[in-house]
């Protein structure tokens, strides 16, 4: 039960600091992912959105459709999602920790959309985000 008062407290406080900062990812929405991406980034991206999804223990329906979008979006054929089901998701963070700061935080609004998606913010999603962000330095921290 600690750990849980721990991440509620740690979600609240991000939540206050988000509504400050609330327009900060929409300058992504004017760029294309298949701008800043090659095929092995979007790979490593997606295994992570997998395990963002799954965090939580439940799969809504919300969430596979954001998926199921940014795959078509990321022109990424269904014989690309045996790929992203097979890449280890260290070697993953180990990509994504060599992206540029832009698609760092490309990659950070998509992490952060995938938490948000099913309106069911879960301890285990942002602490998934938490850990990417720090060992990739992404400089922006999760805010509800």
């Amino acid at each position: 039960m600690l750990i849980n008062t721990f991440y509620a407290t740690k979600i609240a406080k991000k939540y206050e600091s988000m509504n400050k900062n609330r327009n900060y990812f929409s300058i992504f929405a004017q760029k294309s992912i298949m701008d800043i991406l090659n095929n092995e980034q979007k790979i490593a991206v997606m295994r992570v959105l997998l395990d963002i999804i799954y965090a939580d223990g439940r799969v809504d329906i919300r969430e596979t459709a954001y998926y199921s979008d940014l795959l078509n979006e990321l022109h990424l054929s269904s014989e690309f999602e045996e790929l992203i089901q097979r890449k280890s998701s260290l070697i993953a963070l180990l990509d994504i920790k060599n992206f540029t700061l832009e698609q760092k935080e490309y990659f950070a609004a998509m992490m952060d959309k995938m938490i948000k998606v099913d309106q069911d913010i879960n301890v285990n999603e942002v602490a998934i985000y938490d850990v990417v962000i720090e060992f990739c330095g992404i400089p922006i921290p999760f805010v509800a």
